[in-house]
């Protein structure tokens, strides 16, 4: 069998299992076509060139919950969706959000259960032609949910997506979509759980939020993907007028990772925050983008990255503020600080502004990379404090803030967890 028929199977295999309607399967059909005819991408600083975009082949047996998901699953108090290996294995909506009228499902089933939101907004955000691996996961997606607050619908718990990948031989496609309508405030999370793995498969994970008017987002990812395969991730909210989406991602992956957070503010007045910390360590090569991206007018961003590398770890910080022509009195900051704890890891913080409008209110950056300082770790020392310990406190002094912006207390707990495990070593 060609390799074009073996992926056009694969395609239909996913579609099949999944028992989604025809129309769907024409979608996925359309944006295989689209990533057999787009070039190979090039990423600045990333070499993709030995890529062989190898998608491995879908099992539609459910892969067994490794016990520290199972106990992580446990804490859990709010509303949440389990997939396993991009099948779903388990999900739990509370009385709360169901009396608010919240719709949450599998991605799956959303074009039968809301489908005049699935058609208006599938697909709009992140779209199939951007690059190749934005067209992978719109034909082979799954796994993923989607989650609709109504208008003035008020939930302080958050609605968390669980990501399992035990080893497999599959690529990754998992995708979500959240739409929040006029006047709702709520709380999404993501939370990965990637094993090592031989596989050297492409894995493509999307997001897409839809804040409408007066609305606001907070969305908290935690990562871990792990080496073997190639991660592409691309989250992304469109935020509209007077409306708020706020970031707070936490990475600590050791693989190689191209990743993009951003914000399309596209309404007057929008709002967008990006708080980002990450772990580089092992031989991990992470290529993590935070964007804001003003559109409408009197818009106002910030970005905040801080990273600290270990071993041999190759990271990228990129923060990018984008500018365009009629964004009349837009606002940004951008703040990148990247800690080199070992001699031999390597770190990139790179600022960019990209500003076609005259009219600005204010626009600035600044960004660093650097070791500890060892006056501050002689300070602690002096104080009876072990060299480690006082290392792991300057870094946490970095990083705290960020970490306790996360959506709940197991993730926090989950993330603290991942970063000390790599510190204590």
């Amino acid at each position: 069998m060609s390799e074009v028929n073996t992926a056009v199977s694969h395609v239909h295999r996913v579609a099949q299992a999944l028992g989604e309607p025809s129309s769907l399967l024409a979608l996925r059909e359309a944006a295989w076509r689209t990533f057999q005819e787009l070039p190979q991408p090039y990423v600045e600083k990333t070499d993709l060139r030995k890529l062989t975009w190898e998608t491995g082949t879908f099992s539609e047996q459910v892969g067994k919950v490794p016990a520290e998901v199972q106990a992580y699953i446990d804490r859990l108090q709010h509303s949440y969706a389990l997939f396993v290996d991009g099948l779903p294995v388990d999900l739990r909506l509370t009385e709360e959000a169901k009396a608010a009228g919240v719709t949450y499902c599998t991605i799956h089933e959303a074009p039968e259960k809301a489908e005049a939101l699935w058609k208006a907004h599938f697909g709009t955000v992140v779209t199939a032609n951007e690059n190749k691996w934005t067209a992978l996961n719109q034909a082979l997606f799954a796994g993923g949910v989607f989650l609709y607050a109504p208008k003035g619908t008020h939930i302080d718990a958050p609605f968390e997506t669980v990501y399992v990948w035990t080893g497999g031989e599959s690529g990754a496609y998992s995708r979500s979509l959240v739409v929040a309508a006029e006047l709702a405030d709520i709380q999404y999370a993501e939370t990965v759980f990637a094993a090592t793995t031989g596989a050297k498969v492409v894995n493509s994970h999307v997001l897409e939020i839809v804040a409408l008017a007066d609305s606001r987002v907070q969305v908290s990812t935690a990562d871990a993907f792990h080496r073997g395969p190639t991660h592409f991730v691309t989250r992304r909210a469109r935020v509209g007028k007077d409306a708020h989406v706020l970031w707070t991602v936490a990475d600590t992956s050791d693989g190689l990772c191209v990743e993009l957070v951003e914000n399309e503010l596209a309404g007057a007045g929008a709002k967008g925050l990006a708080r980002v910390v990450g772990l580089g360590h092992g031989r991990a090569h992470v290529d993590l983008t935070a964007s804001m991206r003003h559109v409408g007018r009197h818009t106002e961003s910030e970005i905040v990255m801080h990273g600290a590398l270990r071993d041999k770890a190759n990271t990228i910080f990129r923060s990018r503020t984008e500018i365009v022509k009629g964004a009349v009195g837009a606002g940004s900051e951008q703040h990148d600080r990247m800690i080199m704890i070992d001699g031999t890891a390597r770190a990139d913080a790179i600022p960019m502004l990209l500003i076609d409008e005259n009219d600005v209110q204010r626009c600035g950056h600044a960004a660093s990379v650097g070791k500890i300082d060892p006056t501050q770790v002689y300070y602690l020392m002096s104080r009876g404090i072990p060299k480690s310990i006082a290392v792991q406190m300057i870094i946490w002094g970095y990083l705290h803030d960020t970490v306790e912006a996360l959506a709940s207390d197991p993730m926090r707990e989950l993330v603290v967890a991942r970063i000390e495990r790599e510190l204590s070593r």
